[in-house]
């Protein structure tokens, strides 16, 4: 019997983890495998390795493991695999498979293109992504640099990248810009509300202090949005051969 893992990286803030939650109960709607449970990487609860078991005790003998991350970096390389090793050392009668991320996806493009035009972005100014990145893997970055020259193609006006780890750091990339461009649009490019989007809106009014003639527009994170949901089921649909 084939079952569905959702795994989310976990936050402290309370809200974060509810709106993920809330997220996963819209897409076990969409799927038709009666076992479907949700575990997290770090800092909440229930672990993958516990969603992992109660998925094994109700009879699934075939785990799809759902990442609901952006990119991949040292979580999805290193660390969730760790965790469904151990797991499939604790049952050897397991099959464990895990789908990609989403971030340069079809859908997530489209998602963030629409975040930017809802804006009414002016003709002078420039928009930001910022990236969770990684101190240790140039991938995320590269990843999201590919993002923003696409974004950039499509929407005819300039499109920078940062990381919040890693480079080009998000505040040094703001103070650069700000001294070329009267107005940035920074779009948080996170599935959900947490602590990094808390860090992009802090370092904003720092910055703003220092920049008080520029205006500094944080947009919304992706949330909810049907093109999130679909760029999950296509991934599993991917990996599961529909």
């Amino acid at each position: 019997m084939r079952a569905i893992i959702y795994i989310g990286n976990g936050t402290q803030l309370a809200d974060g983890n509810a709106e993920f939650h809330q997220f996963i109960n819209q897409m076990k709607k969409k799927r038709p495998e009666k076992i479907q449970e949700l575990g997290f990487l770090s800092m909440s609860y229930p672990t993958i390795e516990i969603a992992c078991e109660k998925a094994i005790i109700a009879g699934a003998t075939d785990l799809i493991i759902v990442p609901v991350f952006l990119f991949s970096a040292t979580n999805i390389k290193h660390e969730i695999p760790e965790i469904l090793r151990s797991v499939e050392a604790k049952h050897p009668e397991v099959t464990i498979k895990m789908t990609k991320t989403f971030g340069f996806d079809p859908e997530i493009i489209t998602l963030a293109e629409q975040n930017i035009l809802q804006t009414n972005i002016d003709q002078d100014a420039a928009v930001l992504l910022v990236g969770l990145g990684s101190t240790h893997d140039q991938e995320p970055a590269n990843r999201l640099y590919s993002v923003a020259q696409l974004l950039e193609s499509q929407l005819h006006f300039p499109v920078f990248h940062s990381e919040i780890k890693g480079e080009p750091a998000y505040s040094k990339q703001l103070a650069q810009l700000l001294s070329s461009y009267p107005k940035i649009y920074i779009i948080p490019y996170f599935l959900f509300t947490g602590a990094h989007v808390v860090t992009i809106d802090q370092e904003r009014m720092c910055l703003q202090k220092q920049y008080p003639d520029a205006e500094i527009v944080v947009c919304e994170s992706f949330h909810y949005h049907p093109l999130l949901e679909q760029a999950v089921l296509h991934k599993i649909a991917e990996l599961v051969g529909e």
